[in-house]
């Protein structure tokens, strides 16, 4: 491989050229050194057709910051005019080399490790309102187990919309999704590309492949896979999911898909198994995965997200009915209990739709509209368990008339615009920050004690809302995603 510059060589003013480490279409990679003795990654880009596309790439990721992804320095012009790319160097070797290295599937749990830190790279590109386009095995980098994802030459700002007006074929065919060719595509391209990843990561194989674009096009648009060659069949839905040909069919965003995969993971893997369960054995076979009885697989699945939450959610809400009932707030302990039931089902539904949120962080009116549609129902409770009893039972006033506004219709409209303020898709994500987000907790409190007084309820509403706001944090899952090695 011939470089243009030699160990020596200044092209750049502050940085000396060691070696040449890399080439490709868009220009060379060399070791350098500053000045200062810090060695780096320098790029020029040789392409002239292709430098505007560069340049604009580095310029919106240069100030990301990430442990995923590769950190870019600088961006500068030499005297030549020629444009170099300042970057953070890594020795280790691509994921591309890596995979070479096992023809067969590479050990689920390294999969695990550079799908995990791919995926988070990825999302915090998308977070960010840009899109990478040539995510591919060539351009991920492992040094000691830290995954880094890198050249952003082809990476776009696309924000929230669909771009429609790419007029150049981008991308490396294999890892192409359908829509990159007629420039109409989002984000999704990325997730698509990852399947792809995914899929020669596990067999060593890709889904498709082809002489030139057009027969790859063909097979592409086929969507005909051949899943044979995957030693765990449990991640056909995964990938199934990750390579539609229809966009809309693939996965809202990255997060939905690592939480699939490592749920998948979870089932072939057991809890107690050493990281070398899933490597070749001495005899060159791969173990399988254990056969798990149905109902251990069903608990696995579902207690740690949903029952075990349940049941500390009725707990806690039978305690605070307890508390209510001897501080006097309510008029008997049936009617604590009644009110408990009341904070456990708006705890409750809270959790049986956080298996569907998947993590969601942005705002989502219809999720707010289906928690509104359960405040509706918490607010028919709330009223039907005392009727028209002196618990419920407040009119309004105003000087010189009397405005009748029935308290059926006061409860419903409290607990319905109660359900639809808080963001209960992050108060309940098992991967949130921290267990308890004390502000939106505090907002949630004050909010709903206006609510009251506006409506003129009494405050007992108040506060089983507010339990229940606490409850839902202070019980469901949390974990914190690791990287596994």
């Amino acid at each position: 491989m011939a470089f243009m510059y030699q160990c020596g060589d200044r092209p750049l003013e502050g940085y000396t050229i060691k070696r040449g480490i890399g080439s490709g279409g868009f220009g060379d990679v060399y070791l350098a050194v500053s000045d200062g003795g810090k060695d780096v990654a320098l790029k020029c880009i040789r392409s002239t057709t292709n430098r505007e596309i560069e340049k604009r790439g580095v310029s919106q990721c240069i100030n990301l910051k990430h442990p995923s992804l590769l950190t870019l320095y600088d961006l500068r012009t030499d005297d030549h005019l020629e444009t170099w790319v300042v970057m953070e160097l890594l020795l280790g070797q691509s994921l591309a080399l890596l995979i070479n290295k096992h023809p067969n599937g590479m050990p689920l749990e390294q999969i695990r490790t550079c799908i995990t830190q791919i995926a988070q790279a990825i999302h915090h590109l998308h977070d960010h309102g840009i899109v990478h386009r040539d995510l591919k095995p060539g351009n991920v980098f492992i040094e000691k187990d830290i995954v880094k994802v890198g050249d952003y030459g082809l990476s776009k700002t696309i924000g929230a919309g669909v771009h429609r007006d790419n007029t150049q074929r981008v991308g490396t065919t294999n890892y192409m999704a359908p829509e990159l060719i007629t420039g109409n595509y989002d984000k999704k391209v990325d997730i698509y590309a990852l399947g792809i990843i995914l899929f020669e990561m596990l067999s060593g194989k890709k889904p498709f492949t082809g002489s030139n674009h057009d027969e790859f096009a063909r097979k592409q648009l086929h969507n005909r896979i051949d899943y044979s060659c995957l030693p765990y069949k449990a991640f056909i839905p995964v990938l199934n999911k990750s390579l539609a040909i229809d966009k809309n069919q693939r996965y809202p965003n990255m997060l939905m898909m690592l939480d699939e995969f490592h749920a998948v993971c979870d089932q072939i893997i057991k809890p107690d198994s050493s990281p070398l369960a899933s490597k070749p054995n001495s005899s060159g076979i791969r173990a399988q995965a254990v056969a798990i009885p149905r109902w251990k697989r069903f608990y696995q699945k579902w207690a740690d997200k949903l029952l075990i939450p349940l049941l500390k959610a009725a707990l806690f809400s039978c305690l605070c009915a307890l508390a209510f009932s001897f501080m006097g707030l309510l008029p008997s302990l049936f009617v604590g209990f009644m009110l408990a039931g009341i904070t456990w089902l708006i705890s409750g539904s809270v959790f049986v739709c956080s298996l569907f949120w998947k993590g969601k962080t942005r705002e989502s009116v219809p999720y707010r509209m289906i928690q509104a549609g359960i405040g509706l129902v918490a607010g028919i409770m709330a009223y039907g368990m005392a009727g028209t009893g002196e618990v419920l039972e407040i009119s309004i006033s105003k000087p010189g008339a009397m405005i009748e506004i029935p308290v059926w219709a006061r409860v419903l409209l409290f607990y319905m615009v109660a359900m639809f303020f808080p963001k209960w898709w992050k108060m309940a994500w098992r991967y949130r920050r921290t267990r308890v987000d004390y502000v939106a907790t505090i907002i949630a409190i004050v909010w709903v004690l206006l609510l009251v007084a506006i409506l003129k309820l009494q405050l007992i509403h108040a506060l089983v809302f507010s339990f229940a706001v606490i409850i839902v944090q202070a019980v469901a899952l949390k974990t914190k995603r690791k990287s596994r090695t």
